[in-house]
């Protein structure tokens, strides 16, 4: 059974509706990705009871918390904006949402909790003395320190520099190792939710697009606005394939494509007479964007694209296993 089940969760706006079921397991950190106004943000308003203005039903851990008030549901919480007490020192934060542990083990609990964090010592820090990433990880273990049923993390990273960012989602994923705490965590960044998450569910205008593993988004994803958004590809309509007056569409990563002829036996789609229109350094090779009847493809290369290259046209082949048939 899930460990978290919303069934048929509605909230209308003037101009979006939020209209989505779906599942978490227990101890599974579940990724909410998705552009900005999609409902991410709505949709854990919902689950944490923030938003009492929805209709359906959210079931935790086989109970019925639909309209069960906030300080009953034992959800916690954590936000871009940090949300720290400033009148309080870091360890009377951490305190502050602790259940369940006397008041003679509290000291020890906070200092464990600041060691999980590479914060060790910092307990008598004021607020103000903080960093922008020793907030973060002061409202993450205070949020783990009240032993939420689950926690909700709504861009918790957004705010900081692209280095701390990804030091910190580690962070994040080995809290969840160690905790088991089921964790539902919104992003708009692909990389930081392929990063860290068992599964991620993908929202469009309110409603749940696709859901998976992060590999089976990337490699096998079920419609055109799931691949692009889960990483660069090209769409080709199979009409210029083969011919098929349907209206399905050959999708492909940039890295599974090479110029040149077949490097393997297995079956190849085969592009003839693509031309390149220019290309960029990534660090890890070259971006390749070409142009094939009309339709902009993109090729990764690690050498850098020879001049006789942009003089005449090229051929690019694909592994039949790695494209995908989509419609639309």
């Amino acid at each position: 059974m899930p460990y978290l089940e919303c069934r048929d969760l509605r909230r209308v706006f003037h101009h979006f509706t939020l209209d989505i079921s779906f599942s978490v397991d227990e101890g599974e950190l579940m990724c909410i990705l998705g552009p900005s106004g999609s409902g991410k943000s709505t949709l854990l308003g919902a689950i944490s009871g923030t938003d009492g203005s929805i209709s359906g039903q959210i079931l935790l851990d086989g109970q019925d918390i639909t309209c069960m008030p906030i300080q009953k549901r034992r959800i916690g919480m954590v936000f871009q904006d940090f949300s720290l007490f400033p009148s309080m020192d870091v360890e009377r934060n951490i305190m502050y949402g602790m259940r369940d542990v006397p008041e003679s083990e509290k000291h020890a609990e906070v200092e464990r909790l600041l060691d999980m964090v590479d914060l060790a010592g910092y307990g008598s820090r004021q607020v103000h003395e903080l960093s922008g990433g020793e907030a973060q990880r002061i409202a993450l273990v205070r949020a783990v320190a009240a032993k939420p049923r689950m926690l909700l993390l709504d861009e918790p990273l957004s705010a900081l520099d692209a280095p701390l960012r990804k030091k910190l989602r580690t962070m994040i994923r080995q809290i969840h190792d160690r905790t088991g705490i089921t964790m539902l965590y919104v992003t708009h960044d692909r990389e930081e939710a392929f990063s860290i998450a068992d599964r991620i569910m993908i929202m469009r205008g309110g409603k749940l697009e696709a859901a998976g593993t992060p590999e089976e988004l990337y490699i096998h994803p079920s419609n055109l606005f799931t691949a692009f958004f889960t990483g660069e590809g090209s769409s080709i309509p199979m009409s210029c394939i083969d011919g098929d007056d349907s209206e399905k569409t050959l999708f492909f990563r940039p890295e599974d494509a090479v110029f040149g002829n077949p490097v393997s036996l297995e079956p190849h789609i085969i592009l003839k007479g693509a031309s390149m229109e220019s290309h960029e350094y990534t660090g890890s090779g070259y971006l390749v964007r070409l142009s094939y009847k009309g339709c902009p493809i993109l090729v990764m290369t690690r050498k850098k694209p020879a001049q006789q290259w942009a003089d005449a046209p090229v051929q690019v082949c694909i592994p039949k296993d790695r494209t995908v048939i989509l419609n639309g």
